[in-house]
Protein backbone atom coordinates (compact mmCIF):
# COMPACT_ATOMS: atom_id res chain seq x y z
CA UNK A 1 0.00 0.00 0.00
CA UNK A 2 1.24 3.48 -0.84
CA UNK A 3 2.42 5.44 2.26
CA UNK A 4 0.07 8.35 1.54
CA UNK A 5 -2.93 6.06 1.20
CA UNK A 6 -1.86 4.20 4.35
CA UNK A 7 -1.61 7.49 6.24
CA UNK A 8 -5.06 8.62 5.13
CA UNK A 9 -6.58 5.25 6.04
CA UNK A 10 -4.83 5.21 9.45
CA UNK A 11 -6.00 8.74 10.29
CA UNK A 12 -9.56 7.95 9.22
CA UNK A 13 -9.67 4.72 11.22
CA UNK A 14 -8.07 6.52 14.15
CA UNK A 15 -10.83 9.12 14.06
CA UNK A 16 -13.53 6.46 14.01
CA UNK A 17 -11.72 4.57 16.79
CA UNK A 18 -12.43 7.51 19.11
CA UNK A 19 -16.08 6.40 19.10
CA UNK A 20 -15.36 2.80 20.14
CA UNK A 21 -14.93 3.38 23.88
CA UNK A 22 -18.00 5.61 24.34
CA UNK A 23 -20.13 3.19 22.31
CA UNK A 24 -18.90 0.15 24.25
CA UNK A 25 -19.28 1.99 27.56
CA UNK A 26 -22.86 2.93 26.69
CA UNK A 27 -23.58 -0.71 25.84
CA UNK A 28 -21.95 -1.74 29.13
CA UNK A 29 -24.52 0.30 31.03
CA UNK A 30 -27.16 -1.98 29.54
CA UNK A 31 -25.53 -5.41 29.40
CA UNK A 32 -22.50 -5.12 31.75
CA UNK A 33 -18.85 -4.21 31.13
CA UNK A 34 -17.26 -7.51 30.21
CA UNK A 35 -20.44 -8.55 28.41
CA UNK A 36 -20.31 -5.41 26.26
CA UNK A 37 -16.74 -6.30 25.36
CA UNK A 38 -17.83 -9.82 24.42
CA UNK A 39 -20.54 -8.38 22.15
CA UNK A 40 -18.09 -5.92 20.57
CA UNK A 41 -15.45 -8.55 19.93
CA UNK A 42 -18.08 -11.01 18.69
CA UNK A 43 -19.23 -8.47 16.13
CA UNK A 44 -15.60 -7.80 15.23
CA UNK A 45 -15.08 -11.52 14.70
CA UNK A 46 -18.10 -11.85 12.41
CA UNK A 47 -17.07 -8.76 10.41
CA UNK A 48 -13.50 -9.99 10.00
CA UNK A 49 -14.68 -13.49 9.11
CA UNK A 50 -16.82 -12.02 6.33
CA UNK A 51 -13.91 -9.86 5.14
CA UNK A 52 -11.56 -12.85 5.12
CA UNK A 53 -14.03 -14.90 3.11
CA UNK A 54 -14.41 -12.07 0.60
CA UNK A 55 -10.63 -11.64 0.41
CA UNK A 56 -9.83 -15.23 -0.48
CA UNK A 57 -10.86 -17.50 2.34
CA UNK A 58 -9.47 -18.95 5.52
CA UNK A 59 -6.94 -21.46 4.23
CA UNK A 60 -4.00 -19.65 5.88
CA UNK A 61 -5.46 -20.33 9.32
CA UNK A 62 -4.44 -23.95 8.84
CA UNK A 63 -0.82 -22.80 9.27
CA UNK A 64 -1.48 -21.15 12.64
CA UNK A 65 0.54 -23.82 14.43
CA UNK A 66 3.65 -22.73 12.52
CA UNK A 67 3.63 -19.36 14.30
CA UNK A 68 5.27 -18.93 17.71
CA UNK A 69 2.69 -18.99 20.51
CA UNK A 70 3.26 -15.34 21.47
CA UNK A 71 2.63 -14.32 17.86
CA UNK A 72 -0.43 -16.57 17.49
CA UNK A 73 -2.22 -15.31 20.60
CA UNK A 74 -0.59 -11.99 21.52
CA UNK A 75 -2.55 -9.66 19.27
CA UNK A 76 -5.87 -11.20 20.23
CA UNK A 77 -5.12 -11.05 23.95
CA UNK A 78 -3.97 -7.43 23.71
CA UNK A 79 -7.13 -6.58 21.75
CA UNK A 80 -9.27 -8.24 24.40
CA UNK A 81 -7.42 -6.37 27.17
CA UNK A 82 -7.93 -3.05 25.41
CA UNK A 83 -11.57 -3.58 24.50
CA UNK A 84 -12.25 -5.03 27.94
CA UNK A 85 -10.74 -2.03 29.71
CA UNK A 86 -12.16 0.86 27.70
CA UNK A 87 -15.71 0.39 28.97
CA UNK A 88 -14.48 1.70 32.33
CA UNK A 89 -11.47 3.89 31.52
CA UNK A 90 -13.48 6.09 29.15
CA UNK A 91 -15.83 6.98 32.01
CA UNK A 92 -12.94 8.27 34.10
CA UNK A 93 -10.88 9.89 31.35
CA UNK A 94 -13.45 10.80 28.68
CA UNK A 95 -13.00 9.88 25.04
CA UNK A 96 -10.26 12.48 24.55
CA UNK A 97 -8.32 11.52 27.66
CA UNK A 98 -8.54 7.81 26.92
CA UNK A 99 -7.44 8.37 23.34
CA UNK A 100 -4.54 10.61 24.40
CA UNK A 101 -3.34 8.17 27.06
CA UNK A 102 -3.68 5.19 24.72
CA UNK A 103 -1.75 6.89 21.93
CA UNK A 104 0.96 8.07 24.35
CA UNK A 105 1.45 4.53 25.62
CA UNK A 106 1.38 3.10 22.11
CA UNK A 107 3.94 5.54 20.78
CA UNK A 108 6.33 5.15 23.70
CA UNK A 109 6.39 1.36 23.41
CA UNK A 110 6.35 1.44 19.59
CA UNK A 111 9.53 3.52 19.51
CA UNK A 112 11.23 0.99 21.80
CA UNK A 113 9.99 -1.90 19.62
CA UNK A 114 11.35 -0.12 16.53
CA UNK A 115 14.66 0.63 18.24
CA UNK A 116 15.34 -3.01 19.09
CA UNK A 117 13.62 -4.49 16.03
CA UNK A 118 11.35 -6.58 18.23
CA UNK A 119 8.43 -8.58 16.81
CA UNK A 120 9.91 -8.62 13.32
CA UNK A 121 9.82 -4.88 12.60
CA UNK A 122 12.71 -3.10 10.91
CA UNK A 123 15.13 -1.50 13.37
CA UNK A 124 14.87 2.26 13.66
CA UNK A 125 17.05 3.80 16.37
CA UNK A 126 15.65 6.06 19.05
CA UNK A 127 16.72 9.61 18.25
CA UNK A 128 16.53 12.89 20.11
CA UNK A 129 13.74 13.95 17.74
CA UNK A 130 11.70 10.86 18.63
CA UNK A 131 12.24 11.41 22.35
CA UNK A 132 11.17 15.05 21.89
CA UNK A 133 8.05 13.91 20.02
CA UNK A 134 7.17 11.47 22.81
CA UNK A 135 7.72 14.22 25.40
CA UNK A 136 5.41 16.56 23.46
CA UNK A 137 2.77 13.84 23.26
CA UNK A 138 3.13 13.17 27.00
CA UNK A 139 2.69 16.88 27.69
CA UNK A 140 -0.35 17.00 25.41
CA UNK A 141 -1.79 13.97 27.18
CA UNK A 142 -1.31 15.68 30.54
CA UNK A 143 -3.14 18.77 29.26
CA UNK A 144 -6.05 16.63 28.04
CA UNK A 145 -6.46 14.56 31.23
CA UNK A 146 -5.46 17.04 33.93
CA UNK A 147 -8.90 18.23 34.93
Amino acid sequence: MDRTVALVVAVAIGGVLATQAPLNSALARTVGGVQASVVALGISFVALLALALLAGGLSGIGRLGEAPLHVAVGGGLIGALYVGSIVWTVRALGAGGLTAATIAGQLALAVVIDHFGWLGVARSPITAAKVFGIALLALGTWFVVRD
